[in-house]
């Protein structure tokens, strides 16, 4: 009785690390030299868009006080 209790709690935590997955077992060699491109074009548009929005943000006038609520 114990060993199969035992082996239903191993298969229920097994079940659980594999969901975690998202069921990929394993990367495959063959495709990830265009998903190594593809990313490298996705982190250039993704730091350009950063760029531009940083560059819209204002200066500030003041300084930055963050105890001046609690004064």
């Amino acid at each position: 009785m114990k060993v199969v209790l035992s082996a239903i709690v191993v298969l229920l935590l097994s079940s659980a690390a594999f969901a975690q997955m998202g069921g990929k077992s394993r990367p495959t060699g063959d495709s990830s030299a265009p998903k190594a491109e593809d990313s490298q074009k996705r982190r250039a548009a993704e730091d350009a868009a950063a760029k531009a929005a940083m560059s819209k943000i204002p200066d500030s006038k003041e300084k930055y006080d963050p105890w001046k609520i609690g004064r």
